[in-house]
């Protein structure tokens, strides 16, 4: 009976690791990321006080995200956006701010996805994202075309 309950808590571990494992393979995106305030360069921008990202799997292929931001003023700002990898263009809330945008996701790879932020159909911002093979870092990789603003590389880290 002991050797039943061992082997079958084995076979339990190693299902869990298992699907974690997959899981992660699906998407390595999904979950809470902190900002690394220390490796990251805001450019041109101020750096905040903190930053959150958090990524959503709706299981039927479509994504959704929230980012939180805290100023140096200690001002909130929160931004999200359901979305697929398609490419299509599909509409951020914007919270505590008047801009209207939209945003549109390519998946390059597992672990790169590009994407593009329209303001009043102009491109305001694109971007890259990239999954450490660990899938312990999210990088991004902003660029503002059209601004005085310069490119910002953000380093998050994945909360555990």
């Amino acid at each position: 009976m002991k050797n039943n309950l061992k082997n079958l808590l084995v076979v339990f571990a190693l299902s869990l690791f298992s699907i974690t494992a997959f899981a992660q393979s699906e998407n390595p995106f999904i979950g809470t990321w902190d900002i690394d305030l220390q490796r990251s360069n805001f450019g041109s921008a101020p750096a905040p006080a903190s930053m959150a990202r958090t990524y959503y799997d709706h299981g039927d292929g479509s994504y959704s995200y929230i980012v939180v931001t805290t100023n140096a003023d200690g001002v909130v700002n929160a931004s999200s956006a359901h979305y697929t990898y398609g490419g299509e263009e599909h509409p951020i809330a914007n919270f505590n701010q008047q801009v209207r945008g939209t945003i549109s996701y390519h998946r390059i790879n597992d672990t790169t996805v590009e994407y593009t932020v329209y303001v009043d159909g102009e491109v305001a911002q694109i971007g890259a994202k990239f999954i450490s093979p660990n899938y312990q870092q999210l990088t991004i990789a902003i660029q503002t075309p059209n601004s005085d603003q310069e490119d910002q590389i953000l380093v998050f880290n994945k909360r555990s």
